[in-house]
């Protein structure tokens, strides 16, 4: 107990000390703060993010069908002329398809050809032969009926006889229609019934291997552009689906960049807005462009740290500083800052002089030698600087940081 009330008259006998040395620096020259000048300059606003250098005439090829790739003839960095194959997919199964379509084909033409040719000579004449009989059997059942008809009529025959030379009469000429009838398409060939359905046969065939000839034609892959292949992602072996990226070809006649801005952020962006390039590793600094599209649609981005962002993209023109600009590759990425908003020759001071009071934004100034409370209104933040558009003038002196020790009319060094 007596060690604690010592300790507290020791506090107490060097409260007045401090109290005495506090006041003997102030005497020497005050409270050391840190200071800088209320200057005229530039200050623009900008969206910072990164940009991708992309080439302006490349051109992706994708697998128009799927399959096993089984050569592959071009790689990155080989340089290319339109039509020469760069890769072939097994084309085995779809071959074989196509030569069982074929023999198909073949065999439904031949039985049109057979249905279309008229009968030989003595089939012909066999029906021929079968129509003259059945003619003489007409002529005869038709003498036999007239006879009969007469002798029913005079009563020498009974109704039964008159009506049985009838029916054999109506048969007669039956016979004789089907005989000839048998005859006409003999010498005529199918009817037009037949031939349609060998037409449309055929036709269907015909649609089939057109088809496989296509799906065929689609495994052998072909440069669409004289250029140099950028990127290859066919290996040979692999699997690759259809609409599956195999090939990016390129010509080296100009690039431009693109980068996707955040969309709360990519509405203070205009077309034509300027853009300032960099890149430190590859030691490109002030390279210029300016936002030449501007997509309509947004998508969705994980970002670094795993979260979904909104997302729009941009396409900035690069058109200066050709020697820093010569040194890009496509896939290379840029820092870049799309200027959203610029003011020229305004009062500026640092960010971090600013603070809070009484409701309304407040700097401390030095004044001879004190700090003086001053209000006033900031303009456009960016940098941490801010423009001053009431409170203070060029050339005066503003403590940066100030604690909450400072307090108005202290001394300060």
């Amino acid at each position: 107990m007596k060690k604690k009330k010592r300790f507290i008259w020791l506090i107490l006998a060097l409260i007045p000390v401090i109290i005495l040395v506090s006041v003997a620096m102030l005497a020497k020259g005050g409270i050391e703060v840190k200071t800088a000048p209320v200057i005229k300059g530039d200050l623009e606003k900008y969206v910072e993010e990164r940009a991708v250098v992309q080439l302006e005439d490349r051109v992706l090829i994708h697998a128009a069908a799927g399959g096993r790739i089984k050569e592959v003839f071009k790689e990155a960095g080989d340089k290319v002329k339109e039509g020469d194959v760069l890769a072939k997919l097994d084309d085995q199964e779809v071959l074989l398809q196509i030569q069982a379509l074929e023999a198909e084909k073949e065999s439904a033409e031949a039985g049109y050809a057979e249905a279309l040719n008229p009968a030989d000579k003595e089939e012909i004449e066999m029906l021929k032969a079968q129509v003259k009989a059945a003619e003489t059997l007409y002529n005869a059942a038709k003498r036999d009926a007239d006879n009969n008809k007469t002798l029913y009529e005079s009563g020498a025959v009974s109704f039964d006889v008159y009506q049985n030379s009838l029916t054999r009469l109506a048969e007669a000429e039956s016979n004789l229609a089907s005989a000839k009838s048998n005859l006409a398409i003999a010498q005529k060939g199918a009817s037009s019934n037949v031939r349609k359905q060998f037409e449309g046969q055929i036709n269907r065939i015909q649609a089939q291997i057109d088809l496989l000839k296509k799906q065929a034609n689609d495994l052998t892959v072909k440069s669409p552009i004289d250029g140099i292949v950028f990127t290859q992602e066919a290996e040979v072996g692999g699997f690759i689906q259809p609409g599956g990226l195999l090939f990016e070809i390129g010509r080296d006649t100009g690039i431009y960049l693109e980068s996707d801005i955040l969309v709360d952020e990519v509405g203070d962006i205009k077309l034509g807005s300027p853009v300032l390039i960099e890149n430190k590793d590859l030691n490109v600094k002030d390279l210029k462009g300016r936002v030449r599209k501007i997509y309509p649609k947004a998508f969705s981005k994980i970002s670094d740290l795993g979260i979904e962002q909104k997302r729009v993209k941009i396409e900035i023109d690069l058109h200066e500083n050709i020697e820093n600009g010569s040194v890009l590759k496509p896939g290379y990425e840029m820092d870049i800052k799309v200027i959203t908003d610029s003011k020229k020759n305004v009062l500026l001071i640092e960010e971090s002089a600013i603070f809070a009071y009484q409701g309304r934004d407040h700097v401390f100034v030095v004044e001879n030698g004190k700090a003086k409370l001053r209000s006033i209104e900031k303009g456009m933040e960016s940098d941490k600087k801010a423009e001053v558009l009431q409170g203070l003038r060029e050339g005066e002196v503003i403590i940066l940081s100030p604690d909450e020790t400072l307090k108005e009319g202290v001394k300060v060094k």
